[in-house]
């Protein structure tokens, strides 16, 4: 795992990891003392000293409760910790997610998404808070209790060693078919998230068009897949649970059956062989616990193979310098295709910033996808684009660029709010263009963003792209759902800049553009004059 990973993951879970290791490892002198103590009780009994017997079960009683409150403490506040370390790491990895480059961010899998940062990573940090403590821990149990045994009686230790292995039967039976079940549920839950979200975000569609009966058919058809995997996975884990139990039964009737013949036949006293009976639980339960680690450990590391491609790596993110040394946007045999259809070929174009740009053409010819090339939303499949000599966008800087999607965002808050994120002096910017849209203090404060109409939403996104007053403004079909006076508004702020890309079948914009662009055919072609490669 690199550096980058670990700082994500085990750099906020390591505390939590190295104090539940302590934790745990405290039992392990304080078993060895309630099994001297409970020996002391069974010698005075044997004995007939009722005495001893009150005496040395007050002791074991004392102790046991101070430990029990020790450990009722001590997992409160490390369940705390384990939590706070848990979200500490979701952000970051959020974080480290946002530093993608537009592409990468463009077409995420959101379903697939979901599942990495609930799922996968429970898995991940689960392995950190969890799995590595109870391993090394039960391992230090496992090889004190054998130790502590094997200096009274190495017969009693070997044998409490030799029987503890068969816990190893389970987990290898189980491990492959936990390993695949897990990966096909994650599977199966992204493909039923991306169709509940589809489902929300055009519901209108599903209600006007009836659909709903398709719909639920494609969900119904997911469940039934979704079922049949879990069906599979209830029983390895089903299978698991029973061979434990069946296991924790040989065990338990097998080492007293054992440790009472070594009595009998004399090679142990009947101290040790209390001592042995009382520690050869935990001792089984540290060994079962290592072994039960492992097929789960094995699933966390694919969790964590599935979260690392959405962690960003800077060495790869880093864009090479080009030899063009220009000012303006330049477009150097530029393609770009959709399966096998070729949406722009081979396109030689510079945009220059003291220009307005306006794209037109058919619909389908491709006027988004350059946007969106533009934008760096998608990189070109061949050529390269390139501003102020360096490959676009190789960085994104909202002074530098700022697009406005044809399809604006739906957040539950209100547009004040979303105002407030950008800071004082643009805030008061953006409200002063807002208002010359006709967004009043009513409809900004008192509306969350989702409940505004179409036409205030996108004067929402328009009112902050405006203040920012980027170097390039790309607007994709910005009038759309604009009345007369928000498409009035947006002519006149077109006007008083330049650097904007506009895509818009509104002739009013057409005198607001300094140049007007007629994309058709997979080529870029000047309305002045066709541009020669």
């Amino acid at each position: 795992m690199n550096q980058k990973n670990k700082s994500i993951f085990w750099m906020d879970s390591k505390r939590v990891c190295y104090e539940s290791i302590v934790i745990k490892t405290v039992s392990i002198p304080v078993a060895f003392l309630h099994a001297q103590m409970l020996a002391m009780v069974v010698s005075q009994a044997t004995s007939g000293n009722v005495e001893g017997v009150v005496r040395y079960a007050f002791i074991l009683i004392i102790l046991v409760v101070l430990y029990a409150l020790f450990q009722l403490a001590a997992n409160i506040d490390l369940r705390k910790k384990a939590a706070h370390a848990v979200h500490c790491s979701k952000i970051h990895f959020l974080e480290s997610f946002l530093e993608n480059t537009p592409d990468q961010l463009f077409r995420t899998d959101y379903g697939e998404l979901i599942e990495n940062i609930t799922r996968d990573m429970d898995q991940v940090t689960g392995r950190y808070i969890e799995l590595y403590p109870g391993i090394v821990s039960g391992t230090m149990e496992a090889v004190g209790y054998f130790l502590f045994l094997f200096i009274q009686s190495p017969a009693v230790a070997a044998t409490l060693a030799v029987i503890s292995l068969t816990q190893l039967l389970p987990p290898m039976i189980v491990k492959k078919y936990m390993q695949i079940s897990y990966e096909k549920c994650e599977e199966i839950e992204a493909e039923i998230t991306n169709h509940v979200v589809e489902a929300v975000e055009g519901f209108e569609t599903i209600k006007l068009y009836d659909l709903k009966a398709w719909w639920q058919q494609k969900l119904s058809d997911y469940h039934r897949k979704y079922v049949l995997i879990g069906r599979k996975a209830d029983a390895a884990a089903a299978a698991q649970r029973s061979m434990y139990r069946l296991m924790d039964h040989i065990l338990q009737f097998g080492t007293y059956a054992l440790i009472g013949f070594y009595v009998i036949a004399g090679y142990c006293s009947t101290d040790l062989a209390v001592q042995a009976v009382y520690l050869s639980k935990g001792f089984f339960r540290s060994v079962q616990g290592i072994f039960a680690a492992l097929p789960q450990m094995a699933v966390s590391e694919n969790a964590e193979k599935r979260i690392r491609k959405w962690i960003c790596q800077d060495e790869k993110q880093k864009s090479p310098v080009s030899h063009y040394k220009i000012k303006g946007i330049r477009m150097e045999r530029v393609s770009c295709r959709c399966g096998d259809k070729e949406i722009l070929n081979r396109i030689c174009y510079q945009f220059e910033p003291d220009k307005n740009y306006l794209l037109i053409g058919n619909n389908g010819a491709g006027k988004t996808t350059l946007l969106n090339l533009l934008a760096g939303l998608i990189l070109p499949d061949d050529g390269e684009i390139c501003m102020k000599g360096k490959t676009a966008f190789s960085e994104t800087n909202p002074d530098i660029l700022f697009y406005i999607l044809q399809h604006d965002p739906r957040y539950h808050y209100d547009a004040d709010t979303l105002f407030q994120m950008f800071g004082k002096e643009k805030q008061e910017k953006i409200v002063r263009i807002a208002e010359r849209f006709g967004l009043t203090e009513e409809i900004r404060s008192c509306k969350a963003i989702c409940d505004l109409s179409g036409g205030e939403r996108k004067k929402v996104f328009l009112s902050i792209g405006f203040a920012m007053e980027p170097v390039w403004l790309l607007l994709d079909e910005p009038s759309n759902n604009l009345d007369k006076k928000g498409r009035e508004t947006l002519f006149e702020l077109i006007r008083e800049r330049k650097g904007t890309v506009l895509v818009s079948h509104d002739p009013l914009f057409r005198d607001a553009a300094d140049r007007m662009i007629r994309i058709e055919n997979g080529q870029i072609y000047d309305e002045e004059k066709e541009l020669q490669d």
